[in-house]
């Protein structure tokens, strides 16, 4: 019940006590209604009817005096911290790919502690990068890329908090900021492993109730400590498969001999150039990232031999169906690249419709029919190498998150910082 129904109803029995005691003055003493309604008779206690009724007033608003102690209680008592960072466990260590690992489980943290925003920041050694999307970064951030060295008027206050974690390299703060005339604190804690030297970056909440989120700091930092270990975690894996294909690749032509395709390594090199090319001459560039669906569950099923003729397949599929100009590439064990020159978003979509209808009617051998999630981008003017790729990983992750044979393609709207 809203604090106007409480008025309401506490004017609304008053009133009826008023008229009710008036009545039955003017049925004992035979007098007009209306002289004792306005107290114009000799035999009525004028001083005792109005403290009667001023103290029926206050007592039927005496709820609304303790709601919001009560639900603020019942929200703290409601967190069970043991059963919260189980169920944030779960997500964050499932077998889905770490990016959407971490993103579903940020959200799942909104939701324990009622929260307006998480922001995940990741450290580059000159920048921070935004790992997650939401409308409260929407509303605050400019570019997921933020440049802390380089001047800029037109800063949000957010911005100006993570920048100003970035560069001290604060272990924690709380900070309070005004955002379209709506104030929130902002909770900082940096995420860095024991032994190491460098933070990996920082989780900012955002929230209207700094007592509540005050008493959930201790639930929030063991929070912190998984979040890091699954970041680093997936930081170190990468850096391996990365080792790993460059010592079973040919490391002049940057080849995987056993899928006939090009790898992560090689793909990069082709990026960089159709960017400096676009620079120089304003050519078009799009950028198509494949994740098979559940193919991580595949290689549990099946023997080795059989994902490898099935990527195979995969590829040559691929390949057969679109431009002997586009180059198809591994991006990660599991994702593959597709690289369109010289074309913008709209035939990387074409070419994106164009394989899920196709792999809708094919049934590979052992494996039968797949589906895959497209993340899309296209060469902007302001972009950076930095931006282009996270833009288009930040689309993947959005398709992934509708659960396979989604199409998401993502593109520079503003300016960068």
């Amino acid at each position: 019940m809203q604090k106007k129904h409480f008025i309401f109803l506490a004017f609304t029995i008053t009133i009826l006590y008023w008229v009710l005691d008036s009545y039955t003055n003017a049925s004992l003493y035979n007098s007009a209604l209306s002289d004792e309604l306005f107290l114009m008779t000799s035999h009525g206690l004028i001083f005792v009817k109005l403290l009667t009724a001023g103290l029926l007033f206050i007592l039927s608003l005496t709820p609304l005096f303790f709601k919001s102690n009560a639900f603020q209680k019942t929200q703290k008592e409601a967190i069970n911290e043991f059963g919260e960072l189980q169920r944030v466990a779960d997500i964050l260590f499932s077998s889905l790919s770490t990016k959407i690992n971490v993103i579903k489980s940020l959200e799942i943290l909104q939701e324990i502690l009622h929260l307006e925003s998480s922001l995940l920041f990741i450290y580059n050694k000159e920048s921070l990068t935004l790992y997650n999307e939401n409308e409260f970064i929407k509303a605050t951030f400019r570019s997921k890329e933020i440049l802390p060295f380089r001047t800029n008027a037109s800063r949000s206050a957010v911005e100006e908090v993570a920048i100003s974690c970035f560069i001290e390299k604060r272990g924690f703060s709380q900070d309070s900021v005004k955002v379209d005339t709506k104030s929130f604190t902002l909770f900082s804690f940096m995420l860095k492993e024991d032994r190491s030297e460098f933070p990996l970056g920082n989780l900012m909440l955002a929230s209207d109730d700094a007592h509540f989120i005050e008493h959930a700091i201790p639930m929030i930092q063991k929070y912190v400590q998984m979040l890091t270990f699954a970041l680093s975690l997936a930081a170190k894996k990468e850096l391996l498969q990365s080792i790993n294909t460059q010592y079973s690749s040919d490391t002049i032509s940057h080849f995987d001999k056993v899928l006939n395709i090009i790898n992560f390594t090689k793909v990069q090199e082709y990026i960089e150039h159709e960017f400096k090319r676009h620079k120089r001459y304003h050519t078009e560039f799009t950028l198509v990232l494949i994740d098979i669906t559940m193919l991580k569950n595949l290689t549990k099923i099946f023997p080795a031999e059989v994902i490898t003729a099935f990527k195979k397949d995969f590829i040559q599929l691929v390949k057969k169906n679109t431009r002997e100009v586009d180059i198809l590439g591994k991006w990660t064990n599991d994702q593959f690249a597709l690289l369109l020159p010289d074309v913008d978003f709209r035939a990387g979509q074409k070419v994106a419709q164009k394989l899920q209808a196709i792999f809708e009617e094919t049934k590979f051998a052992r494996v039968g029919k797949i589906s895959c999630s497209y993340g899309i981008t296209s060469l902007a003017p302001k972009d950076t190498m930095g931006s282009f790729k996270a833009r288009v990983e930040g689309a993947l992750v959005a398709a992934s998150l509708k659960e396979g044979n989604a199409i998401e393609v993502k593109l520079q709207m503003t300016p960068d910082i």
